[in-house]
């Protein structure tokens, strides 16, 4: 007995030793302040991947601070803005999605001149001298969701896509889609490609005109998160439902709850938690050197991450019906 509570006494005291330097360990390490900009604050997409990037902070210790910043609206310029003003402020990381291939270059430019590592993830703008990418492979995305529509129709799918122009990542995800749905239903068909203009308004109009100009559609492929709740209300105005499928994509709240009321048929499910949870390892590894460096003045860090995806129906989206909220 006497031998246990002497282990024990021992055990509690190396415990009371480490918990009384871990304080001044954490206080030796110089603070580091990393943002996230994205171009629509708020939503549900960005709110995971930021969530990500507060667990990744803390698992790299408590002297890391993070911000998310951008605008409300679907504007790359503000996003620009955003960086060129970090890096006036010399943070130590900046992890961000491009709302628009090109428009963020400069600013992303000048802030790795600067000495800052620039993470993109979600939407590349492969243009810039950003150190690395950190999201979908979204060609592989669209094929993943033409391969799952063949599979529903095969060479009877006439189809129509909902996007919006501009993003690097839309493009690629419109891409796969066509080639892969050729590939596996040759005598399938798309019909129209409208542009929702990045807003659930503008999808449900332009789906709207498309479907009354093209009673042949059979199945829209929403391109990106906002035009799938769009294209439901179109067809439930029309009075189509049941006739038409929707292959939306992401899993916002409003995707979720129209799975599951049956007008939206499935999904395709990106990772934004772990887009933002890379992101942030990226960041912090680029801006803290090692003996074995990138070579670019930079520490080390891989130039491309692939999350994944998946195509999720009714049950599967339980997991997602909670998505975490930042003012």
């Amino acid at each position: 007995m006497n031998r246990t509570i002497k282990i024990v006494f021992l055990a509690l005291t190396i415990l009371l030793v480490v918990a009384a330097f871990a304080p001044t360990i954490a206080q030796d390490e110089e603070p580091e302040t990393y943002a996230m900009v994205v171009f629509l604050r708020g939503s549900e997409f960005f709110n995971w991947a930021y969530a990500g990037m507060i667990d990744a902070a803390e698992r790299i210790g408590a002297h890391i601070e993070v911000q998310l910043l951008g605008p409300a609206e679907w504007d790359a310029s503000l996003e620009a803005r955003e960086i060129e003003q970090l890096t006036v402020r010399g943070v130590d990381g900046i992890v961000a999605t491009a709302g628009d291939a090109e428009t963020m270059n400069s600013a992303i430019d000048d802030a790795i001149a600067a000495g800052i590592p620039v993470i993109l993830f979600d939407s590349d703008a492969p243009g810039s001298d950003r150190l690395a990418f950190v999201g979908t492979n979204n060609y592989n995305a669209g094929c993943r969701a033409g391969e799952a529509i063949a599979e529903w129709h095969g060479d009877a799918a006439r189809v129509g896509i909902s996007t919006f122009p501009g993003p690097d990542h839309l493009g690629r995800r419109v891409e796969g889609f066509e080639d892969c749905l050729m590939a596996a239903a040759p005598g399938a068909e798309i019909v129209q490609i409208v542009n929702d203009e990045g807003r659930v308004d503008g999808a449900e109009v332009a789906i709207t005109a498309m479907l009354q100009a093209n009673p042949t559609i059979n199945v829209i492929f929403a391109a990106h998160g906002t035009p799938g709740p769009g294209a439901a209300a179109a067809i439930r105005n029309l009075g189509l439902v049941g006739e038409i499928d929707i292959m939306a994509f992401d899993f916002g709240l409003p995707v979720l709850e129209l799975i599951e009321s049956g007008e939206i048929r499935a999904t395709v499910g990106q990772n934004p938690y772990l887009m933002g949870y890379m992101s942030m390892m990226l960041a912090y590894a680029a801006r803290n050197e090692t003996e074995v460096t990138a070579g670019t003045g930079f520490g080390p860090y891989p130039p491309l991450i692939d999350t994944g995806v998946q195509i999720l129906g009714p049950d599967d989206i339980a997991p997602f019906m909670n998505p975490p909220t930042f003012e």
